[in-house]
């Protein structure tokens, strides 16, 4: 398996209008919420490079245990996170991929699958609220004895056709994401 390159950063919170204000504050621009089929919700900080912070939390909690009977994996990974950390922190490293079903494979051949893979599509909206559909595969691994984040690689199947532009400017100069690193240090 060969290096990916960072996607995004998956911040669970304990609630998404309060998460929203936070980033604002911080001079970050803050994207239109965005629904998952399976009971979460974000409000994403993109950045010029492709890159991306996505604040997620519940949105519809019935959604969230039918998702999780169900074992979907990102619910389940987002569930070991708040049960383990709390509501809120860095939950999910995630990785971009161009073949996640490959990435499957290879994480089940190693024996670090960190569960089934996850395929869902989501209205995606721009700054003015235009929307087009957003689709994408995830495939997850579970680092050894580790329950405090999880790490998942996401190929875009179908990338909206919305001017992301005016979302990637942000008043504080943020342009991409240098580095992530333990706070615990």
């Amino acid at each position: 398996m060969s290096a990916r390159s960072l996607d995004h950063l998956v911040l669970s919170v304990a609630g998404l209008a309060a998460a929203r204000e936070r980033l604002a504050e911080l001079g970050f621009t803050v994207a239109p919420q965005g629904v998952h089929p399976f009971g979460t919700v974000n409000a994403c900080v993109y950045f010029a490079d492709g890159t991306f912070i996505e604040p997620l939390a519940v949105g519809d909690a019935e959604a969230i245990k039918a998702a999780v009977a169900a074992g979907n994996s990102f619910v389940l990974g987002d569930r070991r996170f708040r049960a383990a950390v709390g509501e809120e922190g860095l939950s999910a490293v995630v990785f971009g991929t161009s073949d996640a079903e490959a990435d499957h494979a290879a994480f089940v051949g190693k024996g670090i699958s960190g569960g089934a893979m996850v395929e869902f599509s989501r209205p995606s909206l721009d700054k003015d609220g235009k929307a087009d559909i957003a689709s994408f595969r995830l495939a997850f691994a579970a680092p050894e004895g580790g329950a405090d984040a999880f790490f998942f690689a996401c190929e875009r199947r179908k990338v909206p056709a919305i001017d992301r532009s005016a979302l990637e400017r942000h008043d504080n100069g943020a342009a991409r994401i240098v580095a992530v690193r333990n706070g615990r240090e």
